[in-house]
This record gives C-alpha cells, sequence and structure tokens, in this order.
C-alpha cells in the first residue's frame, strides 16, 4: 500500500491523498471531546456541547425566515447550527463565506437556493449534538468519538 498523506483543500478541509482506499474523513472538536466520520463517501460532521452557553439571537440575522421560526431556544439553535456546519465542512467550504447561503428546511439543505443530495443524522451523544452529512446515507459513516483525557 502507497504512503497515506493528508491533505488540505483551499479552504482547509483534510482529505486523504494518494489513498487507493477511496476513504473520506471530516473532522470536529469541543472542549471535552474530538469526534471523527469516516466514510466511502463524502462527508462532514459538526459536534456541539448542550451545556455551551450561546447568545445566538444576534446569528439568527443569518437564518432564512422559515430557520428563525423553529428556533425557540439554545437547543434548537445547537441543531441548526451543527447541521449547517456539518454540510458547511460537507462542501469543503468556510463558515465565514458559507453560512449565510446555507439554509435547512423541512429536513431539506440548500446552498443558494439549490437543494444538496445530502442526508443528515442528528445525535446526541456524551453531551453533545452531533451532526453528520452524507451523500446519500449517513449510515455509510462510522463514528470515532474520543474523550480529552
Amino acid at each position: 500500500m502507497a504512503n497515506v498523506v493528508i491533505a488540505h483543500n483551499e479552504n482547509g478541509k483534510p482529505y486523504l491523498k494518494n489513498s487507493e482506499l477511496g476513504l473520506h474523513f471530516s473532522i470536529t472538536h469541543t472542549k471535552t471531546h474530538l469526534f471523527i466520520a469516516f466514510s466511502n463517501e463524502n462527508v462532514g460532521i459538526d459536534a456541539e456541547d448542550v451545556n455551551r452557553a450561546v447568545h445566538y439571537q444576534p446569528i439568527l440575522k443569518d437564518f432564512s425566515i422559515k430557520e428563525r421560526e423553529k428556533i425557540h431556544s439554545v437547543n434548537d439553535f445547537l441543531i441548526y447550527w451543527t447541521i449547517k456546519e456539518s454540510a458547511i465542512k460537507w462542501l469543503g467550504g468556510t463558515l465565514a463565506q458559507d453560512r449565510k447561503h446555507m439554509t435547512y428546511t423541512d429536513n431539506t439543505l440548500s446552498y443558494k437556493n439549490i437543494e444538496l443530495p445530502v442526508a443528515v443524522c442528528i445525535k446526541h451523544t456524551l453531551g453533545h449534538i452531533l451532526a453528520v452529512c452524507c451523500e446519500r446515507d449517513f449510515k455509510n459513516a462510522e463514528i470515532l468519538e474520543i474523550p480529552y483525557q
């Protein structure tokens, strides 16, 4: 097997260079945990601590009207945030450039009003909200959960 090299796209998304495995991965972390999603298709992952104190109301201006109608608490906000961030990672983009263009309504993710061909899974684990975005089916993704010592 050839040496596997981790490279990064122009926005910093890591990928395996010269890999014959066809393996994709995405990484996220919080203050207490590292999460890595592995899949045979493109994947994005994001996690947030459920106890994170977030003053989210000012950020809602970047959300669609339909999204704002569904966000009534920090928990609701964190779910939408992790979904959007996992999708942006799936795209290989950045929060700064892409968060205003990503919408999640009626279980559909869209970027610049174009529906994305993805599935999203939300999981509550280890005191975190975890969102995984995959091209066809999140069941193809394996999640590695690593607590910090």
